[in-house]
């Protein structure tokens, strides 16, 4: 057996783990690389001591520095997980110190067992297939030793383990590689700790051959020395770091797990303080929130206002882990917000007031006035005073429906029916054409019937001939509804066109009303979209909104 093939594989194991090694150091600045090449190497050596030992005649000084090398294994083994994950500050300082004194210490009672025989209680040469051989009793000291060994290999498997939990496929093929690259060996070696091998030759020197192959392919298809989770461990922890919103991550209990210094800073405590704290002690507010959530919080003395983001942390199975918080710090746009709704409501009604006084004034005018012309002026007064009152009522309106953040299921066929009904009563010299499917149910809210009005009412104000013609057709398109209005009037002016595809007013390109916003608001905010196409001939409107399912 021992010249078939314990030694071929040995030294088979020796050479590729050699060459495994070097190419990793090559590639130490990939998190994990450097301590893999240390691993390798340590390997390789084991089993290079093996087989010179067997070759040798000598077997005994070999075996005791075969020994002493393999007391490196399990050491790069967890320096190669927790680099790998992300994790080398656990291996800092007295922690690497405390490690390092054991392989020192059981190095030491190797060479000087013969003195002491707490490594081996017995030891002999043996005779193999024609080979000698090492073989010894277990001491009480390598049995410790074994036991710290197997219990740092443990550690190491236990946080790949958790990272084929929460990985990607890439990192979860790579760990799944680590796993098998270490778990080989392990039990052959434990095999033969335990007399469960035949003869009396340590066979987990040929069992780095099967790791070595693993590693290849996890190097080769994996990417294993291109790319690791550490990497991105560590800069998803920057980035939280150095972000100014406060981020909090809680456990299922809501106990804090980690928060960021901003967090710190809002919630006025350290981190050492509120880990394992449930969040609510620090913050009251922060009870029952969800996403999207606005929250206010007193900090510094004054209020400020934040959005909520939520997300959960999902392990297999679907069971939650935990959340994490973010807040975005919106005072500054909310107190805009607040003013420019208090300025906008008090401008409305001391519009609508107002021109209410100039309407009733410029009646009584008419009323006294005898001169036709000055008449007439009174009367332009009066329609000029109900046009920006109702339009004023139409932005009212509008306003209210924004506020309204929920949309629903709306019959368009309805409301354009009833629509154009209307406007045929107002416009009784019009002709208007309505082309509708029996029913079309679209996602939407009150304002896209002021919407639709508004594009109904345009196309018949501003005709230029006291009898036009308007069409209205509806259809549906898979899961959108089209609306198109066509007009056969002077068209939309271009500066007003280009004021829209500009996406704001400009003293130069100042829309003549305020009624294609508020089309393209009102529509643009369900989800829609609204296309304008005018000519000499007329304008046409087209109005897109979405389809709701007839089932739902």
């Amino acid at each position: 057996m021992l010249s078939s093939l314990y030694l071929p594989l040995v030294l088979l194991a020796a050479v590729a783990g050699s060459g495994l090694a070097l190419f990793a150091w090559l590639h130490r600045e990939t998190p994990g690389a450097a301590p893999l090449a240390l691993f390798l190497l340590a390997a390789s050596l084991w089993s290079l001591t093996d087989a010179v030992g067997v070759a040798s005649g000598t077997p005994r000084f070999w075996a005791s520095l075969k020994l002493s090398i393999a007391t490196v294994v399990p050491l790069a083994w967890l320096a190669l997980v927790f680099e790998y994950t992300g994790r080398e500050r656990w291996l800092s300082g007295p922690r690497l110190f405390a490690l390092v004194v054991e392989p020192v210490v059981v190095s030491a009672l190797v060479w000087t067992n013969p003195a002491h025989v707490i490594w081996r209680a017995s030891s002999r040469v043996v005779l193999v297939d024609g080979y000698y051989v090492f073989d010894g009793t277990p001491g009480l000291a390598l049995w410790g030793h074994q036991v710290y060994a197997y219990g740092l290999i443990a550690i190491g498997a236990a946080l790949l383990v958790g990272m084929l939990w929460r990985s990607d496929d890439v990192f979860r093929d790579q760990s799944t590689a680590l796993l098998a690259a270490i778990a080989v060996p392990m039990i052959v070696n434990a095999l033969y700790l335990f007399g469960y091998t035949p003869e009396a030759v340590d066979p987990t020197g040929t069992a780095f051959v099967l790791s070595g192959a693993v590693l290849a392919g996890a190097i080769l298809y994996e990417h294993l020395l291109d790319v690791a989770p550490a990497t991105r461990e560590l800069g998803r922890e920057k980035l939280i770091g150095e972000l100014e919103d406060p981020v909090v991550i809680v456990d299922a209990e809501r106990r804090v797990v980690d928060l960021n210094p901003a967090a710190e800073s809002l919630l006025g405590v350290s981190a050492d303080d509120a880990i394992g704290a449930e969040l609510t002690v620090f913050e009251p507010a922060l009870v029952g929130i969800d996403d999207g959530d606005e929250i206010t919080l007193e900090r510094e003395g004054r209020r400020c206002y934040y959005d909520v983001r939520v997300s959960q942390l999902d392990r297999a199975r679907g069971t939650i882990t935990g959340r994490i918080i973010s807040l975005r710090d919106v005072t500054e746009r909310t107190r805009r917000e607040q003013r420019l709704d208090v300025m906008n409501r008090l401008y409305r009604h001391n519009l609508r007031n107002e021109m209410n006084v100039v309407r009733g004034n410029a009646e009584l005018l008419d009323a006294r006035l005898e001169t036709p012309a000055h008449r007439e002026h009174a009367e332009t007064i009066v329609d000029t005073a109900d046009e920006v009152i109702a339009r004023s009522e139409k932005i009212s309106a509008l306003s209210r429906s924004v506020e309204d953040q929920s949309t629903r299921p709306i019959d368009l066929t309805s409301i354009l029916t009833a629509l154009v009904e209307s406007f045929r009563e107002e416009f009784p010299e019009a002709t208007i054409a309505l082309e509708t499917p029996e029913t079309c149910r679209v996602v939407g809210d009150p304002s896209i019937e002021i919407a639709i009005q508004e594009v109904l009412e345009n196309a018949l104000e501003h005709a230029d001939r006291p009898d036009p013609t308007v069409t209205a057709e509806l259809a549906t398109d898979g899961d959108d509804a089209r609306l198109e209005v066509s007009d056969d009037g002077p068209g939309i002016p271009e500066q007003d066109l280009r004021a829209l595809e500009a996406g704001a007013e400009t003293p130069m390109e100042h829309a003549s009303g305020v009624g294609l916003w508020l089309v393209t608001w009102a529509i643009e905010r369900v989800g829609g979209a609204v296309a304008f196409d005018t000519g000499e001939t007329g304008t046409t409107v087209t109005v897109t909104l979405r389809t709701v399912d007839p089932s739902a």
